[in-house]
């Protein structure tokens, strides 16, 4: 089995929802106006690399009407962290040779700013970024580009994702999923696939 692991909300703190409530009360704006800019359909083109983000930010800020979007950008990118029991479950599963990988809708330089910051990329085997598939879950292409970049066949992946909406695509591509809640139940879900059967939870 290959684990495939979305990155914000299950490697990573939910990092999007701490971004709109520092952004929206430190500048007194709408959250869901910094939900759209950061997430929504306003961000389609600079989360799939369709743009380059320095023509974003310079969308976002006429968009918002702020004077130094460079803050708003820094504070977004600053609101994620990974959690330390993500990294001890990636280092567990590399020390028993299961591979894993990413899948995540993440843009280009945000994902330079965190690996830059905590340098995640290389706990992965693998993976595969939005920017770079020029597509964002849960539309299914982004998922059927992981499996023919890399070769992989879907009844042997098991795909990690908190949000319902980006399991579904993966089940019917036939992947093996998990609804992640926490790093507990995760464990005890690839339990069930005899993954991690013979690892204490304490080492997790």
């Amino acid at each position: 089995m290959i684990l495939v692991f979305d990155l914000s909300g299950v490697f990573f703190n939910e990092g999007l929802k701490v971004a709109i409530t520092k952004i929206s009360t430190k500048y007194q704006l709408n959250p869901e106006a910094v939900e759209f800019v950061l997430n929504g359909s306003f961000a389609a083109e600079y989360r799939t690399g369709l743009i380059e983000p320095e023509q974003f930010w310079k969308k976002a800020k006429d968009y918002l009407k702020v004077k130094n979007i460079n803050q708003i950008k820094q504070i977004f990118f600053e609101s994620y962290y990974p959690h330390e029991e993500s990294i001890r479950l990636l280092n567990q599963l590399k020390k028993k040779n299961i591979r894993t990988a990413y899948l995540s809708n993440s843009p280009k330089d945000r994902t330079e700013f965190l690996d830059k910051k905590y340098d995640f990329i290389k706990l992965f085997n693998f993976g595969l970024f939005s920017f770079e598939a020029h597509a964002w879950k849960p539309d299914p292409i982004i998922y059927q580009k992981l499996l023919q970049k890399f070769n992989l066949i879907a009844r042997d992946i098991i795909y990690i994702d908190d949000k319902e909406k980006n399991l579904a695509p993966a089940k019917e591509l036939g992947m093996n999923t998990i609804l992640f809640q926490d790093n507990h139940q995760l464990t005890q879900e690839l339990r069930k696939f005899s993954i991690l059967n013979n690892v204490s939870e304490s080492h997790i």
